[in-house]
Parts: structure tokens; sequence; C-alpha cells
């Protein structure tokens, strides 16, 4: 998003003509997008479009993240919530998933993700589907049906002043990806909003959301960035990411 993925911003590099003309001088040819590079993650390829894609390309802020919860995963089912490229899905394959289910509402996404799968032998094992989230967790046969279910949204709190709004999207994205774990099950939820993260709100918003939820939890551990997203104390505002990985009864 921002500016960088339109073609002239706000005015002078945009428009042939620069000042007052531009509007009657030729446009500049915009440079075609480059192809997408192939990056290695924990012993696994993944196809990254830095100007195309979300944020860099490829979250890698979640890589030590996706490498604990992979540990978890042999011989389970997951459901990847906001898969964006297949990130937790492809690792927790690699750790011997049975099967992997992602989700999520971009077409873009969801042909990355599959790409990579099959970049990695896992077409078999990986599924992917373009979906509204909320809408594909109310499907009948998909409640309790998972074993480890990742809930990681995009940002929902862009500042403080939108934090009451978010908490509300939060409370009702992870209740219901509670309501998709079968009991005994984990939940990895995150949050990218640094208002939230900083409010230390969202504990108390899961729990609030397991209790609508019918549910009840327990804290295995809380996490956030890879070590490579350093936090000088300077700069308290750069904490952003929180990953919160309960067991759901």
């Amino acid at each position: 998003g921002g500016g960088g993925g339109e073609g002239g911003g706000g005015g002078g590099g945009g428009e042939g003509g620069g000042g007052g003309g531009g509007a009657c001088g030729p446009q500049a040819e915009r440079p075609a997008p480059a192809p997408p590079v192939t990056v290695l993650e924990n012993g696994l390829k993944y196809l990254v479009a830095p100007v195309l894609g979300q944020k860099s390309g490829f979250y890698c802020d979640q890589r030590d993240n996706r490498a604990m919860l992979a540990e978890l995963c042999a011989g389970r089912r997951l459901l990847d919530l906001y898969c964006y490229s297949g990130g937790f899905s492809l690792a927790a394959a690699a750790a011997g998933a049975t099967s992997t289910h992602g989700v999520d509402s971009s077409a873009a996404a969801i042909g990355l993700a599959q790409s990579n799968a099959a970049l990695n032998g896992f077409g078999s094992v990986c599924e992917f589907s373009q979906s509204d989230v909320p809408a594909f967790l109310k499907r009948e046969g998909v409640a309790e049906s998972f074993d480890v279910v990742v809930c990681d949204p995009p940002k929902l709190a862009p500042s403080v002043k939108d934090l009451r709004r978010a908490g509300r999207k939060y409370r009702q994205i992870n209740s219901l990806a509670m309501s998709a774990v079968r009991p005994g099950g984990l939940l990895l939820s995150c949050t990218c909003s640094a208002a939230m993260t900083q409010s230390g709100g969202f504990l108390p918003m899961l729990h609030e959301a397991a209790t609508a939820a019918g549910r009840s939890l327990t804290v295995l551990r809380t996490s956030g960035p890879a070590c490579d997203h350093t936090l000088h104390p300077c700069c308290p505002e750069s904490n952003y990411l929180t990953a919160v990985l309960v067991q759901v009864s």
C-alpha cells in the first residue's frame, strides 16, 4: 500500500510534463514489475514479490514463530487463517502435519501460497481457499475440526484511536478461531498492531473471546518478532508484534 504502489504519488515524478502542463504531456511508461524471487527460510523455498507483495513481500518477522509452531504440528491438522503466501502451512507440512488448510481473502495471496506448496512438493498436503475468514469459520464442518489453528490477521488497529473498534474485531475473529480448535488443541493468535501490543490488552481480549466461544485457555507461550527485528530501548513504539500460543479446552 501507500504511495509506492501508485504511479506518480503526489504529482512530480508520475507525470511526463511536470509543472502545470503535466496533464497534456505524454504519460511516462512504468517499468514492468520485477518477477518474484526465491528465498530460503528454515530449509523451505518461498516465492517473494518485493514490489507487488504485502509488506516487503514476505513476513520475515514470523520466522521464529513458524519454526516454533511447526515442531508441534507432526501428525496434526493445521488451519492457517490469513495465510498470505502460506508460511505457517509450509512449515507445518515440512514438520509432518497430516494436512494444512490456508485461508485468505486475496486471490493473489492464494495463488502465491499454492505456488509455494508446489515448489516444496507439498501440493498434496497443503490446501488453500480464497474466502473471507469469518465466513469460512462459520461454515458447517469447521467447528472443532483442527488440532492447530493460526490466526494472524492484518493490522486492525493502525493507531490508539482505533483500539476500541479493532478490539471488537479481534474478539470476533479469535472467538471463531477458537471454535475451530478441537478440545485440547492449540491456537497461535497474533497481532501486528503496535497500538494493541503496547496497550497490554491482547491477552485480556483473548480471554473475552474464549468466554464468548464457551472455551477456556491455557497460555503456553508469548513471543514477538524474530530476533533480527530489533527493539531499541529509546524507541518503544517499534514494539508491534505479539504472538500468543494457547491450549484451547
